[in-house]
């Protein structure tokens, strides 16, 4: 963010500059004569203000989509290129170098020239007109965005076709990087309380509070490359969870590099598997089962919802042989287009988790000043890489323009030598404490082709070339959804997994799973198995999961395929992600932790449509992309409902007797056992889908129940989870190790699935369900059960009536208050704050919905369909916003000329004071479209001006 000191007037001052600018003015009448042109093109705009860049040739139509990102994005594309190198300082100032330092230890810039120097002289030939284009725009555009003058710059560096390499990386690295330093804190602060409390810490941790197997079962195809050795009964779970003692040194330098990262916004989201990281939706149906008889895909990928808006829409036009026509979204920075439809087909993405990132504890050898010159393996020394970095930082706020100074605080071994271990992929150490430290192998060290995939997808005309496509997939693992004009449809999981050489040999060594820190000495054969037989197109130098393996399906049975992030073909189901068998011999082995309720809403839709023989259109797939109904609640409200029924009955319990007659906590239980599960606002001011965004409606009776069953839904989950499993974990010693919101509720659910069995303890036999003091022994575990469930209504009624929830319902205690759009909200943050924010100071017509609860108020909750999460702890005011959903709605028909809609959370344009910078934002808010014309007729029909360019 940019200092406080320049969020106030300076910038209001800037948005005054900047009210007026218009994305691209009147296109002139005569063309503009461009020396890096090889032929005559042209950019056209439709009145959403995207381009249909038309060119003779793909050098051109890279140029001129470089040219139209510069000037619709150009910060954002510098601010994502300084992001993934570690110059953000030189940018915004000294605030952002410690996470330069950190950035630049990792190597995403050093990635993408080994990308670069590896490339084809075709790719690079593309790439450089890309950056060609973009440089043109920085020679003749009269001033930087307005973002610049706040920074005191006026000059950047020009475009690098590393740049748009490193942009790619960033991305797949944001997809697919996961490190294992979180897991083996947790874990070893668990071992620890088992020790001091006599119980197995371990099955505590993987048995009942951070368990693999999802909440819900629903996956993507059940054509499993795999067998189950043999399924877990419970006990067998816990049995299974057996994991050495973690060493302290280990956990001593997981916890300094913790520390480091832990607030950094590219890297220490990867401490987490699942909150805080990216999601998305897709699925495709069958002609089959479709009213037209033609294939439908839908795609709705979820990142941050910052501003600008991740994607920029583009059309992409070139009268090659054969001819190239492919509209979608595209990313600032690097050419082609990354998710959209061609003439003959469409695809989507979600992100597959698979684990390519391992930790290692190494042993070094160190010189005089104490920096390694060699890592031990097998007892042998093996020298490592030096890298030497420099950083510099811009003085802001000391008026003088484009001031930079070089910072020499960085010593050696805290980042100023990167010290590169190649057994690792070239991966670095990360964290050195004397001779020990970390490192870091991920298959995104090296050179690979991402880009070079999309840009063969984007010309891709039937699924075979599809499928060769994705083989130069390499890093950031995407689960892909296909259609086509033919009738085909298709999912397929990309990238390369590295096989463990422990795994491949049919067991954990020294029995430390791949998501805890490994051992680097060689002892425990953690290391990736040397290449034997390279996969085609394969960049990574070590052994892969052959393409065979991989999760995939063409033309299911069924007639549709979906994925959700949720587990593709059910490795986790039984809790236990390693004991599944390869083909040919060895652990099959993808990842550790998926998603679930956002499948199990989709699948459960899909499946009724199926089942029930009712054709689908592209307008049914569009509602399903705008449900917000709580998979969660649905199956987790039951046992709060049945918990108030036993109460109620005679001869209960009589403290549940008492919760029972408590008015408030019956009329809010009961309020929860009529809810549909949706979660509309309940307010005027609040976004629905369908709603029209420029006169919203004011909400009917039954919204506004719906809205107040969502908000006491979500105030009991939070209080629910506060009394069983945080109550349960503070009392063994493991506050400050609580699980994270969605391992929480996941433990939550497991144990009351599972009541029956266990009584209320834990596969580890510790007891959730023990009453808090004060209260009387229960007479049985189901009294204790139902006793802390409605006490945790009763709880959460009493926080939404105390002062802190006053800025959103006043201290009142009557329940139809509680709208669900007075907690939860967006603001549309940009990285500099102030005016360039939504709501904001700005002319766009978007304002918070009071000076104590900033943002809009939306539809959505945690987990829903159209992805709008929260923590589901929340209990404060401000708790229940949320940051990251939809970066983009897609709805496409396979009909002969491919019918599409799609809609971005923004607008085309970065620039503040464009009429563009927001134009989409409230048909996004209102879960609406605009068209998306696939063919180049239609294209060139809804364009508004066009601007000629000759050589």
């Amino acid at each position: 963010m940019l200092p406080s000191s320049l969020q106030g007037g300076r910038c209001r001052r800037l948005l005054a500059l900047a009210v007026g600018l218009a994305l691209a003015g009147a296109a002139s009448a005569e063309p503009i004569k461009v020396a890096e042109l090889r032929a005559a093109a042209s950019l056209s705009l439709d009145a959403e203000g995207i381009p249909l860049i038309k060119a003779q040739n793909e050098l051109d139509l890279a140029f001129l989509q470089g040219y139209a990102h510069a000037r619709d994005r150009f910060f954002q594309m510098d601010f994502s290129r300084r992001g993934a190198s570690g110059t953000v300082a030189e940018l915004v100032g000294q605030a952002a170098l410690a996470n330069d330092v950190q950035t630049r230890t990792l190597g995403l810039r050093r990635a993408a020239w080994a990308t670069w120097q590896a490339a084809s002289d075709d790719t690079r030939g593309w790439l450089k007109a890309y950056a060609d284009g973009v440089n043109y725009w920085l020679r003749t555009t009269p001033s930087l965005p307005p973002e610049y003058q706040a920074l005191e710059i006026s000059q950047v560096e020009p475009w690098s076709p590393v740049d748009s390499v490193v942009i790619g990386k960033a991305l797949a690295f944001q997809l697919s990087f996961d490190l294992d330093i979180q897991t083996t804190l947790e874990l070893g602060g668990y071992q620890q309380a088992g020790q001091a409390g006599g119980f197995d810490g371990a099955a505590l941790y993987f048995g009942d509070t951070h368990r693999f197997a999802p909440p819900d079962n629903r996956i993507t195809t059940a054509q499993t490359p795999a067998a189950s050795l043999d399924p877990k009964s419970l006990q067998e779970q816990a049995k299974a969870a057996s994991v050495p003692l973690i060493d302290a040194q280990t956990l001593a330098l997981a916890q300094a590099y913790r520390d480091k990262i832990a607030d950094h916004p590219l890297i220490g989201p990867h401490l987490k598997p699942r909150e805080g990281r990216a999601g998305s939706n897709e699925w495709v149906v069958a002609g089959s089962m479709t009213q037209s008889g033609k294939a439908i895909l839908a795609n709705d990928p979820h990142l941050s919802l910052a501003l600008p808006s991740t994607f920029v829409e583009q059309h992409l036009s070139a009268s090659t042989t054969p001819a190239l026509n492919v509209t979608g979204v595209t990313v600032a920075g690097a050419p082609g287009v990354i998710q959209g439809c061609n003439d003959r087909l469409c695809w989507g993405t979600t992100t597959n988790p698979l684990d390519v990132t391992d930790v290692f504890q190494e042993t070094l050898v160190l010189n005089s000043y104490g920096l390694p010159y060699a890592t031990v393996h097998d007892g042998k020394e093996e020298a490592v890489e030096w890298v030497f970095q420099n950083f510099y930082v811009n003085k802001v706020g000391d008026g003088v323009p484009n001031n930079l100074s070089r910072d020499n605080s960085i010593g050696y071994t805290s980042g100023a030598v990167t010290v590169i271990v190649p057994r690792r992929n070239r991966g670095p150490i990360v964290q050195i404490s004397g001779s020990t430290g970390l490192s870091v192998a991920y298959t995104g060290w090296g050179a690979t082709s991402e880009l070079e995939s999309f840009r063969r997808i984007n010309r891709a005309t039937n699924l075979a070339e599809f499928q060769t496509a994705l083989s130069y997939f390499d890093v950031g693992s995407q689960n892909f959804a296909y259609a086509d004009v033919d009738g085909n449809i298709a999912y397929f999981t990309s990238a390369e997994a590295p096989l463990r050489t422990d795994l491949q040999a049919g067991v954990p060594g020294g029995g430390r799973p791949p998501w805890l820190i490994r051992d680097g000495s060689g002892a425990l054969k953690h290391d990736w198995l040397p290449l034997q037989t390279r996969q085609p197109n394969q960049a990574t130098p070590f052994e892969i999961l052959p393409v065979a393996e991989m999760p995939q399906v063409i033309n299911p049975a069924s007639g549709y395929i979906a994925n959700a992030n949720n587990d593709p073909v059910g490795t986790t189901l039984d809790n236990n992600p390693l004991n599944q068998a390869r083909r040919g011999g060895g652990i099959y082995y993808l990842n550790f932790n998926y998603s679930a309720y956002r499948m199990g809403r989709i699948d459960r839709a899909l499946d009724a449509y199926r089942q029930s023989g009712q054709k689908v259109t592209a307008a049914d797939m569009q509602k399903l992309q705008a449900n917000n109904q709580l998979m969660d609640a649905e199956l987790v409200s039951p046992y709060l409902t049945n918990a108030l029924a036993r109460a109620k009955a005679a001869g209960a319990w009589e403290p549940l007797k008492a919760l029972a007659a408590d008015a408030k906590v019956d009329e809010a239980v009961t309020r929860i056992g009529a809810w549909n599960f949706s979660t509309p606002t309940g307010v005027p001011e609040g976004f629905d889908p369908g709603d029209n965004p420029a006169a919203l409606p004011q909400p009917g009776a039954a919204e506004i129940d719906a809205s107040v069953a969502a908000s006491l839904f979500a105030i009991w989950r939070s209080y629910a989870i506060r009394n069983t499993v945080d109550a349960t974990l503070t009392k063994v010693g493991l506050a400050a190790a609580l699980p994270d919101s969605s391992d929480s509720y996941t433990s939550l659910k497991f144990l009351l699935d599972n009541f029956a069995q266990l009584r209320g303890k834990g596969l580890s036999g510790v007891n959730f369900f023990a009453l808090p003091t004060g209260v009387p022994a229960a007479p049985t575990p189901e009294d204790a059960r139902d006793y802390l469930l409605l006490k945790s209504m009763q709880d959460g009624l009493a926080r939404f009536a105390s002062a802190d929830f006053a800025p959103a319902f006043n201290g009142s205690t009557t329940l139809a208050d509680y709208r669900w759009g007075k907690l939860h909200r967006i603001v549309f943050a940009h990285p500099l704050g102030g005016p360039f924010n939504l709501p904001g100071t700005n002319p766009y017509g978007f304002v918070n919905y009071s000076p104590a609860l900033p943002g809009v108020p939306r539809a959505g909750g945690f987990d829903a369909v159209d992805a709008s999460s929260h923590n589901t702890r929340a209990n404060t005011v401000n708790q229940f916003m949320y940051s990251s959903g939809p970066a983009r709605r897609f709805v496409g028909e396979m009909t002969p000329t491919i019918a599409a809609s799609e809609i971005i959370p923004g607008g085309q344009s970065a620039v503040l004071g464009s009429p563009l910078y927001a134009s989409q934002l409230g048909r996004w808010l209102t879960n609406n479209y605009h068209a998306l014309p696939v063919g180049v007729a239609a294209a060139t029909a809804a364009a508004t001006s066009t601007q000629e360019f000759v050589p």
